[in-house]
C-alpha cells in the first residue's frame, strides 16, 4: 500500500494564499492611505452639495482600509500556518500498510478548496473510504449519529463535537467532488478511528452511522463491510487517486 500525503499540492496552495493575501494587504494600505489623503487634501469644500456623499465615502475608506489588513494578515498566518501533513493519519496508514497490497493508496491531509479538509482517504478496489481520526479519551457512547461521553461524576452529557456528523458530511462532499469530476457512481464509505486505546478511550457503538474502529482493530473491523468485496476497477480506483493526490 502507498502511504502518501500530498506536500507539493499543499505547499502550492500555502503559496497561492500568502499570495493572495499580498494582494489583499496592498489593497487595505491603498484604500486606507487613500482615504487618509481625502482627509489631508479636502477635494470638495463644505459649501458643495455633494460635501455630504464625499465626507462619507472618505469617513468610511479609513476603518475599511483597517479591516481588509487585518483580514490579509489572518490570511496570510493560515498560509504560513498550514498543516503539511497529519499524525495521526500518518499512524494509521503505517498500520494499514501492514496488511494491504499495493492496489491501494493512502492519501494523508487531503485538502481542496472545492473540498474541504478531510483527515485521509483510502483508495482502491473495495471503494473509497474516508477517515476521521481522533486521539480523544474518555468514556464515551455512539448511537446511530448522537455521541454522549461521561463526566466524571458519572453524569452522561451531549457532545459538541459529532464524529459521526463530520465524517457523513466528508463523504457526501468527496461524492459531489468526484460527481463533479465526471466520477458519479463512486462508492464512498466512512470510518471514525479512535488511536488510543481502553482504559483511555472506551468508546461504545450501538448501530452507528458510521463505523467506529479502534485503530489496532482495523485490520479486522472493517473485513465484513468495506473490506467485504471489490467494488471499483484499478483504472477508475488510479484516477481517483491522482484526483485527491494532485
Amino acid at each position: 500500500m502507498q502511504n502518501v500525503v500530498p506536500s507539493s499540492g499543499l505547499a502550492r496552495r500555502s503559496w497561492n494564499v500568502l499570495y493572495g493575501a499580498g494582494l489583499l494587504l496592498l489593497i487595505g494600505l491603498l484604500v486606507a492611505i487613500a482615504g487618509a489623503f481625502l482627509f489631508a487634501v479636502p477635494l470638495v469644500v463644505p459649501t458643495n452639495a455633494a460635501f455630504s456623499a464625499y465626507n462619507t465615502v472618505r469617513t468610511i475608506m479609513i476603518p475599511a482600509g483597517i479591516v481588509v489588513v487585518l483580514l490579509a494578515l489572518l490570511l496570510a498566518l493560515r498560509a504560513v500556518t498550514w498543516k503539511r501533513d497529519n499524525p495521526l493519519a500518518a499512524l494509521t496508514g503505517e498500520r494499514l500498510a501492514a496488511f494491504l497490497d499495493a492496489r491501494y493508496v493512502f492519501i494523508r491531509n487531503v485538502s481542496r478548496v472545492s473540498l474541504g479538509y478531510v483527515d485521509a482517504v483510502l483508495v482502491g478496489p473495495a471503494g473509497v473510504l474516508v477517515f476521521r481520526i481522533t486521539d480523544r479519551t474518555g468514556i464515551l457512547f455512539n448511537e446511530g449519529a448522537g455521541w454522549i461521553r461521561q463526566r466524571d461524576r458519572g453524569q452522561w452529557v451531549t457532545m459538541r463535537w459529532n464524529p459521526t456528523r463530520e465524517t457523513a458530511d466528508d463523504v457526501q462532499r468527496l461524492r459531489e467532488w468526484l460527481r463533479v469530476r465526471g466520477l458519479p457512481d463512486v462508492p464512498v464509505f466512512g470510518v471514525i478511528i479512535f488511536t488510543k486505546e481502553m482504559p483511555e478511550a472506551q468508546v461504545t457503538a450501538q448501530n452507528p452511522l458510521v463505523p467506529v474502529v479502534y485503530l489496532s482493530e482495523i485490520s479486522y473491523a472493517l473485513s465484513d463491510s468495506f473490506f467485504a468485496r471489490d467494488r471499483l476497477d484499478a483504472a477508475t480506483a488510479s484516477k481517483i487517486a491522482l484526483l485527491l493526490y494532485g
